[in-house]
């Protein structure tokens, strides 16, 4: 286990502590209770998890410590909440937190994070944020990285085709570097949902000028592998600059407005 690392300093401040907004006093005992009853995703949950970070030694083996306290999160979360359930993306990401902190805490963590930040609407049933989340960074790549996005067209690379298992794991399950995914999480925790628009973009900004030479299947390649990301202060460097410049213009509400309307007009 790792100890005072940023990451767990920020998530302690903002997220699991009786201090943190919208903290739920029993939510603690609310994993225990959820733990008691059976949960239809059971089966689906199992079968993930043999498959998930294998790579690390506290999930390597199966039903040890580290696979049965991810089975317990993800089966307490499916009945705590209900309307998602259990998505695939959902092991990786609590599998990262289970790295820091044990399953109960995690457990507190996870539901203030998709409480709080607006995680759930990327997914539940029909992926609502996700589909606003492809639209949203489109458009922005348009704007703040026209040369990436003419290439990724030319080349018939769609959005969903490699952002969807960027945005549904939070950048985790070996999207980026291991190291690099905490401080994007500990953005995340300070800046909320809209910093993973940034980081889509920051991220095909960092590989620009391979993007824009590669052909289709270099590139299909590389956006659905793991990201090589050698500095990471460059990449953050990247993403603040957007993120600055996006909230100057007001861009994103008006993004989220012009896809709100969208979403209105009759098929």
């Amino acid at each position: 286990m790792r100890s005072n690392t940023p990451f767990q300093t920020t998530t302690r401040s903002h997220l699991i502590t009786k201090r943190s907004a919208g903290f739920d006093p029993n939510i603690r005992q609310i994993y225990h209770d959820m733990l008691e009853i059976s949960s239809p995703e059971e089966e689906q949950i199992d079968l993930d998890i043999p498959r998930t970070m294998h790579g690390h030694i506290m999930f390597r083996t199966r039903f040890g410590p580290g696979q049965c306290a991810l089975f317990k999160v993800l089966k307490a979360y499916s009945n705590y909440n209900s309307r998602v359930g259990y998505c695939q993306g959902m092991a990786s990401v609590v599998a990262t937190m289970l790295t820091f902190f044990d399953a109960e805490k995690t457990f507190v963590l996870l539901a203030q994070l998709f409480d709080r930040y607006n995680i759930n609407e990327l997914v539940v049933p029909g992926f609502p944020a996700l589909f606003e989340a492809f639209f949203i960074q489109e458009e922005l790549t348009k704007i703040y990285a026209p040369n990436v996005f003419q290439a990724l067209e030319t080349m018939g690379i769609a959005t969903p085709s490699y952002a969807s298992r960027w945005y549904i794991t939070l950048y985790s399950a070996g999207v980026v570097p291991y190291r690099t995914l905490l401080r994007i999480w500990d953005v995340l925790l300070l800046e909320g949902f809209d910093w993973l628009y940034f980081m889509a973009l920051a991220l095909l900004k960092y590989h620009e000028p391979t993007l824009i030479l590669n052909n289709f299947e270099r590139s299909m390649e590389m956006l659905n592998a793991k990201m090589d990301i050698q500095d990471d202060e460059r990449l953050l460097k990247i993403a603040r600059r957007l993120s600055k410049q996006a909230k100057q213009s007001g861009i994103v509400a008006k993004l989220k407005r012009t896809y709100a309307a969208k979403q209105k007009q009759p098929a």
